[in-house]
């Protein structure tokens, strides 16, 4: 089977969004296309939650455990931009009766501030981000890249010798998407509150193969690589929060801290001068407009030791929903 990483692939998503809008579970490879995942069910939604989660990967397993007594979604998507995030809440805003969540959740991760970092993913529904662009402040959509931009790297990507080596290696292996009633712990996992669950032996690693995958995120990430914020994404930013203030959501934005060994190698390295920016910027933007503000990118902040993680910039799910409920 050719496209065993589902960069194109879109036959399998409406019955997922069935099943998940019905209140079952999915199971399945990690390598969803989660965005066109998350924007149709979105959109089959029956209403708006009270309380809206939009992240990365690093808010993928924060659960409605952390709000008793709320409706909840999380719209976390890996590599979340700030595109994504407007794509989104235009999604949630409309809908026939909008009512906007009482509480929005914003994972401020480090590189969205810097120019290092280049996802393209967004791009899958920029009229949505555009429609949202364009009622939050001055900027103008073509200060932002078209949607040729993803489908030329799709076809450069699908098309190179490596990816066609690894879609035949894959061929007949590529695993599957089931509908579940309950949670397989050896399985990557969606859940009906739009909660990724990770594989128990992914979460659960040992100590020493936790403290391997910190170090190895600091030597192969280069998002990080920026010394000072990008006036652009900044703006991006602020825009955004102002249009949820306006529209009277409590925002809390979420500074995802990273793990003690990846936190102490960024320190020594001049590279990353910038990420030490964007604490002090985040809660200047948080006391400017009335920001709750959870966590923060040194873990020693928060109490956090190693075994709190499960590689460099990622919390076990249980202590992330421990950093939200002690900020209630």
């Amino acid at each position: 089977m050719l496209d065993p990483d589902y960069t194109l692939r879109r036959d399998y998503i409406p019955k997922l969004v069935e099943a998940l809008s019905n209140g079952k579970m999915i199971s399945g490879p990690v390598n969803i296309n989660s965005r066109l995942l998350k924007k149709y069910w979105i959109e089959t939604l029956p209403g708006n939650p009270e309380v809206l989660v939009l992240g990365s990967s690093r808010t993928l397993g924060l659960s409605k455990e952390a709000f008793p007594g709320k409706t909840f979604f999380n719209a976390s998507v890996s590599n979340c931009t700030f595109q994504d995030m407007y794509a989104f809440l235009n999604l949630f805003e409309k809908k026939q009766k909008p009512i906007m969540p009482q509480t929005i959740i914003i994972c401020a991760d480090q590189w969205l501030f810097g120019s290092s970092f280049s996802e393209k993913r967004w791009l899958n529904y920029r009229g949505d981000f555009v429609e949202m662009l364009q009622t939050t402040g001055d900027l103008s959509a073509s200060q932002f890249p078209s949607k040729w931009v993803l489908q030329k790297e799709w076809i450069k990507e699908l098309f190179s010798v490596r990816y066609l080596v690894r879609s035949f290696r894959q061929r007949g292996k590529t695993e599957t998407f089931e509908i579940c009633n309950s949670i397989a712990d050896n399985k990557m996992m969606f859940l009906p509150s739009g909660v990724r669950l990770l594989p128990k032996d992914v979460v659960n690693a040992s100590e020493d193969e936790i403290k391997q995958r910190a170090t190895d995120y600091f030597y192969s990430s280069g998002d990080e690589h920026f010394n000072k914020l990008s006036v652009l994404q900044c703006q991006l930013f602020e825009d955004f929060v102002n249009h949820l203030k306006a529209k009277k959501c409590e925002v809390i934005l979420y500074i995802p801290p990273y793990h003690p060994e990846t936190y102490r190698l960024m320190q020594q390295s001049p590279k990353y001068k910038g990420v030490f920016k964007v604490d002090d910027y985040l809660l200047r933007v948080a006391k400017n407009y009335q920001l709750k503000v959870a966590g923060a990118t040194n873990p020693s902040k928060l109490n956090l030791s190693a075994a709190d993680f499960y590689d460099g910039v990622h919390l076990k799910p249980e202590v992330l929903e421990d950093v939200f409920k002690q900020n209630q």
